[in-house]
């Protein structure tokens, strides 16, 4: 059984390596864009969501293993999301899988979602769904106020989940993961 978890995990991981490069090569492309034009803050909000969903994706793969094997200690909205994505919204998504990957994976700096750079991570999950689904003009813009906040909400959400692969590298870097879970 130890082998199909770590060959499961291994292959949450080759997807987070896969997907990463390409999602973040998109974000960096638009952060270093020199235009503020409304399509390129609405380009932003689309790439910054796609990273942050392909991301907390990637890591709802890598805990269902730990799930499995017993590692703890979630919460049960956290083990509800890991098995089951489709009952939550975007922001859900992203804060519970992050929670339950630092837990699931003994991560000592779990990220606070309690501030404004959480609500701005937010605002920044529901304007993507304004852009996506848009029913009128003003679903489409993105005024300077909005763009300040959403811009550095993703900026914040970027770190925290950046800082789970760093942190996972620090804290089990040399080892299998398997025998720690």
């Amino acid at each position: 059984m130890k082998q199909i978890w770590q060959q499961r995990l291994d292959a949450a991981f080759d997807m987070y390596f896969a997907m990463s490069k390409d999602l973040q090569g998109d974000i960096t492309a638009l952060i270093h864009d020199e235009e503020d034009s409304q399509s390129s803050r609405r380009n932003f909000i689309r790439a910054a969501s796609a990273l942050m969903e392909g991301y907390a994706r990637c890591f709802r793969e890598m805990c269902q293993v730990g799930i499995e094997t017993g590692a703890g200690p979630p919460t049960s909205q956290e083990v509800k999301i890991l098995r089951s994505e489709r009952s939550f919204h975007s922001a859900e998504r992203v804060k519970l899988t992050l929670q339950a990957a630092y837990k699931l994976f003994q991560l000592p700096a779990l990220p606070e979602f309690r501030g404004e750079d959480w609500r701005n991570a937010q605002r920044l999950l529901e304007k993507r769904n304004k852009l996506m689904h848009p029913k009128s003009a003003e679903d489409l813009e993105v005024t300077d106020e909005l763009w300040h906040d959403v811009y550095y909400g993703a900026i914040w959400l970027f770190k925290q989940l950046f800082g789970f692969i760093e942190q996972l590298a620090i804290v089990h870097g040399g080892e299998s993961l398997d025998h720690k879970m």
